[in-house]
């Protein structure tokens, strides 16, 4: 805690407001908050940063987290004052202030070069916020620019001093906490399943015969396989085993999701290093990396966002990969099978422009479409037989004739295809453990397909005239037939938001409330062209 003698002086240089005798620190408790705050959504150092800009009236500031060579990657925020200055004498300021704090390692403070009045204060950011040197490292430095010489005077440093020890103690434990979810995420990225399928037994029944052979025969090669078809048609199951029968090592999976930020995407396939974006405190390999000489599979690669598609083409062309951050020469290789997986409509996706053709054609070197469980009803007797003597070693389940029966009635949709067939698989032996617990067979009366016994009728039930469900049916099917859809909806709203603001993103932005980050990924997705609005201002 500083002294009363300090706070009296920063009292009477103006700096902070007569304290309150209950709330003595409100410029600490206040970036304090901030620091707390920004935890939660990454942004703790950005959060800092604009809590000291306003506090101390400060016009720029900045903070790194690489100490090393010519500065690395800068977090900037309120950078308003930067505004003007040409940019070789920026980045020699930077460098010479980065260099001063690495070599003295203390705070130190002078004037702006590029500003009659202005001066600054940068001090280094320490993994412990101890008095001793002893146990702690240098994790950053952090910088503040003011209008005129408030960046000299005492109680503005040692103010700045104290922040600096709190944000960096809190980088530290950032890094560790960011290691161990690294650790997490490869170890459910990699495959340790041993109670897995393989090839044979999935490919077993005589309608996937066809599939067999292409995919046997695509076994000793390193061509891209991708698997597509409905959703729980065990596309992943086949992939794992492909991969295992490959024998190519370690086996990786990438789960894509909806991210539309390039920064997360980016970093979860090729990584990236310490101090690239915000809240990017510690180093991140990729999966690719971790991939090396083994199988990356990609699954639901459909959601792949278009600007994170160019990254991944370039790799399957050239095999290289720069993560973000990567400041070496030569780019980093990688000897990585794909295997693609999606349960979309890549024809529709590559139509519409969502889907990258040329990529595509890469990751497809060898195509798979599984058909759905409705089309082969027969191998469904066996399909399920293979998951009860997979899942219960301890017991030898059985169906009888009536069981199998009733599961290739051709009434059944199987909308959920094999993952629909082990549900109820699931529910049959809890009822047959319930009516006998010493017999571990399976009779049609022990089948409840999403709640109608076996022989029932799976039908939508019907809507009352007027009720809401019947609207939105109406509403939904009207969409369909005038071949609209939510898509081509969002591109009409974001494209008159773009007319409105004569075609600037940012400004757009703030008219639809969402991130710019965000707004430019979609506009990528929908092909919208903000340029072209750049000519017909509203």
């Amino acid at each position: 805690m500083p002294s009363r003698a300090w706070a009296e002086r920063v009292r009477y240089e103006g700096l902070m407001p007569p304290p309150d005798e209950r709330d003595p620190w409100p410029r600490i408790r206040e970036v304090v908050s901030s620091v707390v705050t920004g935890l939660h959504d990454g942004r703790f150092i950005e959060e800092t940063l604009e809590a000291l800009c306003v506090q101390l009236g400060a016009t720029s500031a900045w903070s790194t987290l690489e100490t090393k060579g010519s500065g690395g990657p800068m977090h900037r925020s309120r950078t308003a004052g930067f505004h003007g200055v040409p940019p070789a004498i920026l980045a020699q300021h930077v460098t010479e202030t980065l260099g001063r704090v690495q070599t003295e390692l203390r705070i130190i403070s002078g004037p702006v070069p590029y500003a009659e009045t202005g001066s600054f204060v940068a001090v280094p950011l320490w993994s412990r916020p101890t008095a001793s040197r002893r146990g702690r490292t240098l994790v950053g430095a952090m910088y503040l620019e003011f209008p005129g010489s408030e960046g000299t005077r005492e109680a503005t440093l040692e103010f700045v001093e104290c922040v600096g020890h709190l944000l960096g103690g809190m980088i530290a434990q950032q890094t560790l906490i960011e290691a161990t979810r690294e650790d997490l995420r490869v170890e459910r990225a990699r495959d340790h399943n041993e109670h897995y399928l393989n090839l044979d037994d999935l490919l077993a029944p005589p309608t996937m015969e066809s599939i067999r052979e292409e995919l046997y025969g695509a076994i000793a090669s390193n061509a891209s396989i991708m698997l597509l078809g409905e959703s729980g048609t065990g596309k992943t199951q086949l992939a794992t085993a492909f991969a295992r029968a490959s024998n190519r090592g370690e086996i990786v999976r990438a789960t894509l999701g909806m991210a539309d930020d390039l920064n997360t995407i980016t970093s979860e396939l090729f990584g990236h290093e310490r101090g690239s974006f915000s809240g990017a405190v510690a180093k991140r390999t990729g999966l690719v990396e971790y991939a090396n000489g083994g199988t990356l599979i990609l699954d639901e690669v459909l959601n792949l966002p278009r600007h994170a598609q160019q990254l991944l083409l370039d790799f399957t062309q050239f095999g290289s990969y720069r993560p973000l951050g990567y400041q070496g020469r030569e780019p980093k290789k990688a000897d990585v099978r794909l295997i693609s997986v999606t349960n979309g409509d890549m024809a529709q996706a590559i139509s519409e422009r969502r889907f990258r053709k040329d990529l595509y054609y890469r990751l497809a070197t060898v195509p798979i479409i599984l058909p759905p469980l409705r089309e082969r009803r027969q191998d469904v007797p066996a399909i399920a037989n293979r998951y009860l003597s997979r899942t219960e070693a301890h017991e030898s389940w059985e169906l009888d004739d009536s069981a199998q029966d009733a599961l290739c009635a051709p009434h059944l949709p199987w909308a959920g295809n094999i993952s629909e067939l082990e549900a109820v698989l699931e529910r049959a032996k809890n009822r047959a453990r319930a009516d006998n617990p010493s017999d571990a067979v399976i009779e049609a009366r022990h089948l409840d397909f999403g709640g109608e016994p076996a022989g029932g009728t799976l039908s939508t039930p019907p809507v009352a005239p007027g009720a809401p469900g019947e609207r939105i049916q109406a509403r939904w099917q009207k969409l369909g037939d005038e071949k609209t859809s939510l898509d081509l909806i969002e591109k009409g709203i974001i494209e008159d938001a773009l007319v409105a603001c004569g075609g600037v993103v940012a400004r757009a932005a703030r008219v639809l409330s969402v991130p710019r980050t965000g707004l430019i990924s979609r506009m990528a997705t929908l092909d919208i062209d903000p340029e072209q609005f750049k000519k017909r201002r509203a």
